[in-house]
């Protein structure tokens, strides 16, 4: 009795599984799926932050270009307004002379560079909204081929036709001393088949009556 008693212990046991091989592969399987996929989930996740990085520093770079360009749109077409009255003013004073009666090899007072026709009695000028004021200084020397050296100086003014005589008179000085565009130019006011010697200012009652029939630009400054 005591040996059947042992064997039915034995046949209620449960068996152990055999694992065969194809059971295990399934397995290794499975598991280096989950290992490729979590592998997959953070190469994304690290393209998807690089790509990030990489917008974010695009949309920067973009936004510094455009504010950039709209700077140097602006500081453009300042330097072509004050480039454009400086030119205006070295027209006027190459033919028109400013004051007619200078004495020889001395520096005339700061002053205009053509006569102005209308209130502020400034040589000033409005273009792209900007209005320019430029100041001329000659250097006369009536015996020599350079016969004028004009100093021209550019700069943005506030005046308007109520601006007082003391108004004008400094912020002429402030814009010699503090000039956006300083330009140097040289005048011959000698006729090109020669002449005697002046003694006095080409526009002059005594003069030769041609001015500016040379001209060199020495200076162009930007301050």
């Amino acid at each position: 009795m005591a040996t059947k008693k042992i064997e039915a212990s034995e046949n209620a046991r449960p068996k152990a599984r055999r694992v065969s091989n194809g059971d295990s592969a399934n397995h290794e399987a499975r598991s280096r799926a989950r290992n490729d996929a979590g592998a997959v989930l953070i190469l994304a996740l690290a393209y998807i932050v690089a790509i990030s990085l990489i917008v974010g520093a695009l949309a920067d770079w973009a936004m510094n270009d455009l504010n950039n360009t709209t700077k140097f749109n602006s500081n453009g077409e300042l330097h072509t307004a004050l480039s454009s009255v400086a030119d205006l003013g070295i027209q006027n004073i190459r033919y028109t002379p400013i004051p007619t009666n200078p004495m020889d090899k001395t520096s005339t007072a700061l002053g205009n560079c053509w006569t102005p026709t209308s209130a502020p009695l400034v040589s000033q000028y409005l273009i792209d909204g900007y209005t320019v004021q430029v100041a001329c200084t000659t250097y006369t020397n009536f015996e020599s081929d350079q016969t004028r050296k004009v100093t021209l100086y550019a700069c943005l003014s506030t005046l308007n036709a109520s601006s007082s005589a003391g108004a004008i008179s400094t912020a002429t000085a402030n814009c010699a001393m503090n000039p956006l565009l300083t330009a140097v130019v040289v005048f011959n006011d000698y006729p090109s088949q020669g002449a005697p010697g002046q003694t006095v200012q080409c526009n002059s009652p005594l003069g030769l009556g041609q001015c500016g029939e040379g001209m060199k630009l020495t200076s162009w400054i930007w301050q």
